[in-house]
């Protein structure tokens, strides 16, 4: 039985204490920006809509837990493991890419996809910001996007971070 102390952390931990889900509409399908669910989440936000959860976190992050939960609710989950945005790496650019590339196509076929990474939301706001790009959505549209997830979402993010994810989004292959 928990306790009032761990009933009020439960609760201050929980991403799913506001009534609804603030969406963004892309292609077919929607996509919103949340907090690191926690296990009590996960049955809340199917029942909200969610589709998929794609998690931005590394192994290190516990990505596997968050696949387990999700699995475990009845939700797809797609894994996108990166760690910092400017990357000197082509290889990450290219596995950015191809993430980029899934996500459009699950929202192309209706997905409804809850994006998150951790309590900052710094990565998944950049992913998101490179989708935005990589399915032609302008560099103002995006950003006003973004804002619309939350003033932290956005005022957060370096300005060279935002084109580094503008151009990752406009040079991605599309497949």
């Amino acid at each position: 039985m928990l306790t009032n102390k761990q009933d009020a952390e439960k609760k201050e931990n929980s991403t799913t204490l506001t009534p609804g889900i603030a969406w963004f509409s892309l292609h077919a399908g929607h996509i919103c920006l949340g907090k690191k669910p926690v296990e009590s989440d996960f049955e809340r936000l199917k029942s909200l809509g969610v589709t998929h959860i794609a998690t931005v976190q590394t192994s290190e992050e516990h990505a596997p837990v968050i696949r387990d939960n999700s699995v475990a609710a009845g939700l797809e989950w797609l894994w996108v493991p990166f760690v910092h945005p400017s990357s000197e790496s082509p290889t990450e650019d290219t596995h950015l890419h191809q993430y980029l590339h899934e996500l459009s196509q699950m929202l192309t076929e209706g997905a409804k996809i809850y994006l998150h990474c951790d309590g900052s939301q710094h990565r998944c706001s950049l992913l998101f910001y490179a989708l935005c790009h990589y399915c032609r959505v302008p560099s103002s549209s995006a950003y006003n996007a973004l804002h619309s997830f939350g003033a932290s979402a956005a005022n957060n993010l370096k300005r060279s971070e935002l084109t580094w994810a503008a151009e990752l989004g406009h040079i991605a292959p599309k497949m």
